[in-house]
């Protein structure tokens, strides 16, 4: 079969890539290729832990506003963790990348059944760090609430 031309003429609708432009056609693939960097290299980008329980899914460009949104996807058990830690992972992969890379970050929850087994022995526990400040609460019920919450995800 041969190969599309600019010049053939054609009966119906014409091949997407005849009508793109030379710069999106650019932008398209260097999005590709920002994404894959960006799977490739997660767990040295943000660091062993939040690796462990988040993973790019996608990214995307917004026309109107000029800013990339970056997709992740994360068992719903570390949907806090990962929620507090959106400032540090984007101010990471703007580092990584050396410009403003991403602006926004989109959080896309799973239930952790989910998971491969292999994955889920890699998910961290809860720290001491962690449980030092749970007992820091002054709220009894508070602090009961968050000790039976981690024993209930460590079984």
């Amino acid at each position: 079969m041969k190969k599309f031309t600019k010049d053939k003429v054609y009966q119906g609708l014409k091949p997407i890539k005849l009508v793109l432009s030379k710069e999106v056609k650019k932008l398209a693939s260097s999005q590709k290729s920002s994404l894959s960097e960006v799977k490739s290299n997660w767990k040295s980008i943000v660091g062993a832990e939040l690796a462990n329980i988040s993973s790019p899914e996608k990214l995307k460009q917004s026309t109107a506003q000029q800013e990339r949104i970056l997709f992740l996807r994360v068992p719903k058990e570390f949907l806090l963790e990962i929620d507090y830690s959106r400032d540090y992972i984007i101010e990471k992969l703007n580092s990584y990348f050396g410009y403003n890379f991403i602006s926004k970050i989109i959080i896309n929850s799973f239930k952790a059944n989910d998971l491969d087994e292999r994955k889920m022995k890699t998910i961290p526990s809860l720290s001491n760090n962690a449980s030092e400040q749970i007992s820091l609460i002054k709220n009894d019920k508070l602090k009961h609430a968050f000790k039976n919450f981690f024993n209930s995800n460590d079984k």
